[in-house]
Order: C-alpha cells, then structure tokens, then sequence
C-alpha cells in the first residue's frame, strides 16, 4: 500500500497510520449500486479499502445520472455494476473491485456476503433491506442501511446483537412504495459519505451514531437513540422469515 496516497487522511487523528492500514484490510459488500451504493462505493475505494464486491442487476437509464457521479451518457444501458468495477479500478488500482451483475434473493444473498466485514445498503425498496438485515443477524455481519426520499435522507449503522437491527426500528422508518422514488440529485452523495463515515467508525471499533436523519432542504441533522428490542424477533428470537 502507498501511504503517500492517503497521508492527507491519516493526518486525521482519529485515523492515523493504524486505522488506514485497518481499512486496507477489510473487505465490503455494496447491494444496490444507484445513486445510494454507487456513490459509496466510490468514496471507499478513495479511501482506500481493501476490497469492495458491488452486487447489482441494473443497467443504467437515463434517469440515474442526476443522482450519481461516476456514470456519464456513454454508459447508458450498460450494467451499473460493471461500469463501476471498471471504473472504480482506474481509480484506486490497490483495491480489488468486482462488480456481481446478480438479483439478491434468498437463495444466494448467504452466499454474496459470507465474506463481508461489513454490508452497504444501497438499496430502494424495504424487502430487499429486511432480507438483508435477517442475513447479517444470521451471519453476525454489521451493516449499515441507508436511504434517501425527496429531501431527507436516513442512515442507521446495526451491529448484530450489539444495536438494534432494522426489525427493532422498522416503526421509525417510513415504506415509500408508491412509483418512482423523488430524490433531490444531491441528496444521496451525502447521505453515502454518511454511510461511509459510520463504515469507518465499525472498522475502528469506534462508538456509532445511532439513526441519523437529515435534511438537505433545512440544513437540519437529528440523530435517535433507539433502543434494541429484546423481544425481536429477528435479533431476539433469531427467527429468519424471508430466509
């Protein structure tokens, strides 16, 4: 690994030498690879992540590119996924990038993950994330949901039977299923480096967030301290529904 490339970040304090040479070791799964997961992925390998697997099935429309900052016209009906791992190893040649053109299921999401240090959602619908908070609880992997709707934007990081998991809270969070997803274009950079932040802070060992919400329109953070139900029945009684 060549320090010099991140000796900006580890005049961090809270970061140093150790904490990069930390994240050179850990190994990531990105689900979902929109405006949410192809933005996150693109701030780890900068910061210098050991290895970054990005799962998605899209390609890309048209009506990505407000919301992203890899992607460009050329790439229009091309896999979002492969177009990252392309594009991203360009970018940070010391990170291991594999772009998974694959729908997770409950068929092969145990499989997608087993190797994760850690889980990104970069998801859009609510099933997919239950389903992937049941594997993580399941597996004992961290992840870190994160979702964005017109303005506000919502990260929540989950460390299993450590903090509540998406099941404990799942009445806090709203389930927009009606069409297409309004989202502000730069809403969901930041809500990603907001993940990504509390991505580093797992690997540190360091204190978390709680939930976290904010509202680009305001300017307004909140953070929630929810409490983890020992009744769960996800996280509490380990009972797995979607798997």
């Amino acid at each position: 690994m060549n320090l010099n490339r991140y000796r900006r970040q580890i005049l961090v304090k809270r970061l140093g030498e150790k904490g990069q040479h930390i994240l050179s070791e850990k190994h990531v799964v990105v689900i979902g690879c929109g405006g949410l997961g192809s933005n996150s992925a693109n701030i780890l390998v900068r910061t210098g992540i050991g290895s970054i697997d990005i799962v998605d099935d899209d390609s890309l429309d048209l009506t990505n590119l407000h919301r992203t900052s890899l992607f460009n016209e050329e790439d229009i009906g091309k896999p979002k996924c492969q177009i990252l791992e392309e594009k991203l190893q360009q970018v940070n040649s010391e990170v291991t990038v594999r772009g998974i053109k694959k729908r997770i299921t409950k068929e092969n999401i145990e499989s997608a993950v087993k190797h994760a240090d850690i889980i990104l959602d970069g998801t859009d619908n609510m099933e997919t994330r239950f389903l992937i908070n049941e594997v993580a609880v399941k597996s004992n992997i961290p992840w870190i949901y994160a979702g964005v709707h017109t303005t506000v934007g919502m990260v929540i990081g989950i460390v299993p039977r450590q903090t509540p998991c998406l099941k404990c809270m799942s009445h806090s969070i709203v389930d927009n299923k009606t069409g297409e997803i309004p989202v502000l274009g730069n809403l969901p950079v930041i809500i990603a480096s907001i993940q990504c932040t509390e991505a580093m802070k797992m690997f540190l060992g360091k204190q978390l967030s709680g939930m976290i919400m904010y509202d680009i329109w305001k300017q307004r953070f909140e953070q929630i301290d929810i409490k983890r139900n020992p009744e769960c029945i996800c996280c509490g009684k380990e009972q797995f529904e979607l798997l």
